[in-house]
C-alpha cells in the first residue's frame, strides 16, 4: 500500500509540474519554436558547408542562375521574420497570462493560436516579399513529399526534406491534439489533452513521414530496374519502426491481459534495438560512407583516420568521432520519444519538449555530415579543388590562396 500510495503521489506531482511547464508555455509556442529552430539550424548548415566549398545550392537544384543573396542568406531571413512574429505573438500571452488589463481582451487560447496561425500564414502570403521563390518552392516539394513522390532532378532536396520529418513526428502528434482540441472547446494554453482523438490517431500520424520514406525508397529501387538493392534494404530500415509504433499503441490501452502486456513490452523492447542499431548502422556506413563498420580491407587500412573516409572536409577527425557517438546516444532517445505508451516520458511535458530538442540537435548533426558525403559522390575526388584527406579545410583554403 505504501509503495502503490508514494506512486500516485509521483503521478500526482509529474500532472502538477506538467501543467505549470503547459502553462507558461503552451502547445502551440513549443510545437512553432521547434519548426522556427529547424528553419534557424538550416541556415547555419547551409552557411557553414558553404564557407567550407561546398556548394549545397548545386546539390539542391537551387538557384541554377546564380542570381540573388546566397541561399543561407534568405533562410536567415526567413528565420528572422517568424522569430519576430514568434516573439511578439510570446510576448503578448506572457502579458495576458500576467493579468495585464491591456491584453485581456482576448483569451489565452486565441493569442497561443494566433502565432499557430501566422507562421504557416508567412510561407502562403501571396506577395513577392520574404522570397517567394524559395517559400513556394519549400510548399510545392512539401506537397509532393506527402503524397510519397520523388522528383528526378530535386531527388536528394526530397529525400532530406522528408528525412526531416521523421525528427518532427512528435510534433505532427501535437499538432493533431491542438487540433482536436480546438474542435472539442479545449482550451489549448493549458495542460494538453492527449487522449484526444483517440489513442490509435497519433500513432498513424507518427507513422506517416516514416511511410513517405519507404515509398521513396522503393520508388528508388523501381527506376533503378531492381538492380539497386541498396534502396530495398533502406525501405526495411524505415519498416522496422512501425512495430515500434504499433506496439507502443497497443501497450497504450490497459484492455490486455497481464501476461500478453508482458510479451508485447518484450516485443516492443527487441523492435526498438532493432531499429535503432539498423538506423544507426545505415547513418553512419551509407549516409556518411564511414568506414568503422565495414570489412577490414587494405584499401580501408590505409586511410589517415581509421574508421573514416580518404577526402574529410571538416577540420578535424574527431568532428567525425564525436558525430558517430552523438547519434548512437540519441537514435536509442529517439525510440522513447515515438514510444507512446511510456508515461515517464509522455506525461512529462518538459521531459517530451526536451527530446524533440534532442532529436532536432540529432538530425542537424546528421545533415551536416550527410550534405558533405553527397558533395563528395557527386564531384568525385579528383574534380574537388584539392584532394582533402587529413589536412581538412586548412589544405583547401591554401589551395584557393
Amino acid at each position: 500500500m505504501s509503495e502503490q500510495l508514494a506512486h500516485e503521489q509521483v503521478v500526482e506531482q509529474s500532472s502538477v509540474d506538467a501543467s505549470l511547464f503547459s502553462s507558461y508555455f503552451p502547445l502551440p509556442y513549443r510545437a512553432v519554436s521547434t519548426f522556427i529552430l529547424g528553419i534557424w539550424a538550416w541556415a547555419l548548415t547551409l552557411h557553414y558547408l558553404t564557407n567550407l566549398h561546398i556548394d549545397v545550392e548545386s546539390l539542391l537544384r537551387f538557384n541554377q542562375q546564380r542570381s540573388g543573396p546566397p541561399l543561407y542568406r534568405s533562410v536567415y531571413e526567413v528565420a528572422a521574420i517568424l522569430t519576430f512574429v514568434y516573439t511578439v505573438s510570446a510576448t503578448l500571452f506572457c502579458m495576458a497570462s500576467n493579468g495585464s488589463t491591456y491584453f485581456t481582451f482576448l483569451s489565452l487560447d486565441i493569442w497561443a493560436l494566433s502565432c499557430l496561425v501566422a507562421v504557416p500564414a508567412i510561407f502562403f502570403y501571396p506577395g513577392y516579399a520574404f522570397h517567394k521563390s524559395g517559400r513556394y518552392r519549400f510548399l510545392r516539394t512539401m506537397r509532393r513529399i506527402l503524397f510519397g513522390g520523388l522528383d528526378r532532378d530535386t531527388r536528394f532536396a526530397d529525400i532530406l526534406l522528408a528525412d526531416a520529418l521523421t525528427s518532427y513526428t512528435k510534433v505532427l502528434g501535437d499538432m493533431w491534439v491542438m487540433t482536436c482540441m480546438v474542435v472539442s472547446n479545449k482550451p489549448v494554453a493549458s495542460m494538453p489533452d492527449r487522449t484526444c482523438g483517440g489513442k490509435y490517431v497519433v500513432p498513424t500520424i507518427i507513422a506517416i513521414p516514416y511511410l513517405i520514406r519507404f515509398r521513396q525508397c522503393l520508388t528508388d529501387y523501381l527506376r533503378s530496374g531492381g538492380r539497386d538493392s541498396a534502396h530495398l534494404i533502406n525501405a526495411a530500415k524505415y519498416s522496422t519502426t512501425f512495430p515500434v509504433i504499433i506496439l507502443s499503441a497497443m501497450q497504450r490501452s490497459d484492455a490486455s491481459p497481464e501476461f500478453g502486456a508482458l510479451t508485447r513490452y518484450n516485443l516492443w523492447v527487441l523492435c526498438m534495438i532493432i531499429n535503432s542499431l539498423f538506423s544507426f548502422y545505415w547513418d553512419v556506413t551509407k549516409d556518411w560512407d564511414l568506414t568503422m563498420f565495414k570489412v577490414a580491407s587494405a584499401k580501408n587500412s590505409q586511410l589517415p583516420h581509421k574508421g573514416l573516409r580518404s577526402i574529410l572536409y571538416f577540420p578535424s577527425p574527431y568532428v567525425y568521432y564525436a558525430a558517430v557517438f552523438l547519434d548512437f546516444i540519441l537514435r536509442f532517445t529517439w525510440s522513447l520519444k515515438v514510444s507512446p505508451h511510456l508515461y515517464f516520458f509522455n506525461d512529462q511535458e518538459g521531459s517530451v519538449f526536451a527530446l524533440e530538442i534532442m532529436e532536432l540537435f540529432r538530425r542537424w548533426i546528421w545533415l551536416f555530415l550527410r550534405i558533405e558525403t553527397e558533395w563528395i559522390r557527386t564531384t568525385g575526388a579528383g574534380r574537388l579543388p584539392m584532394a582533402v584527406t587529413d589536412v581538412g579545410v586548412a589544405g583547401l583554403h591554401e589551395a584557393k590562396d
